[in-house]
């Protein structure tokens, strides 16, 4: 997974990264678009919270495999 430039491989480091993302900011996120791009399902949600240049639009670009997430890249 990559968000703000950096890269968290595996579960324990991506449950650590929203963790520590939840305690620091109180957000809510609301998804308005969805398309496929590259072999990519890509979610555009609008995120408002106590965070600096909130609201901001963000794409959450992802593949699926086997039912699971196997990659996902946050994209401002």
């Amino acid at each position: 997974m990559k968000d703000e430039g950096r890269t968290y491989t595996g579960l324990a480091a991506i449950k650590q990264w929203k963790a520590k993302a939840s305690a620091k900011y109180t957000y809510t996120s609301e998804p308005f678009a969805l398309e496929q791009k590259d072999g990519m399902a890509v979610v555009t949600s609008r995120l408002t919270g106590n965070f600096p240049g909130s609201p901001v639009d963000l794409q959450f670009c992802f593949r699926l495999e086997r039912g699971k997430i196997a990659a996902l890249e946050i994209i401002p």
